[in-house]
């Protein structure tokens, strides 16, 4: 049994590699042809929007305005 999960691991680690291989192959490609040509190409890899490591927003509200907000939405919820 343990055998059989460290093969499906392993197997989706390959997959999961090929993936982002391939991905960051297309992404390099659009850049090339984006810059010769003009255009847009992809902002972020494969592995930073679907991996643990997603491209955050930094946070541009105060502590105050945050406490403000939350409390604001639990009123709403309680029916106030």
């Amino acid at each position: 049994m343990i055998d059989h999960c460290v093969a499906f691991f392993r197997s989706k680690q390959k997959e999961e590699a090929y993936r982002i291989y391939v991905t960051d192959t297309m992404k390099a490609m659009s850049e090339c042809i984006a810059k010769t040509y003009g255009g847009n190409s992809p902002k972020y890899r494969y592995a930073e929007i679907v991996g643990d490591n997603k491209p955050t927003q930094e946070e541009q509200r105060t502590p105050q305005e945050i406490i403000s907000n939350m409390k604001d939405k639990l009123s709403k919820m309680a029916g106030d």
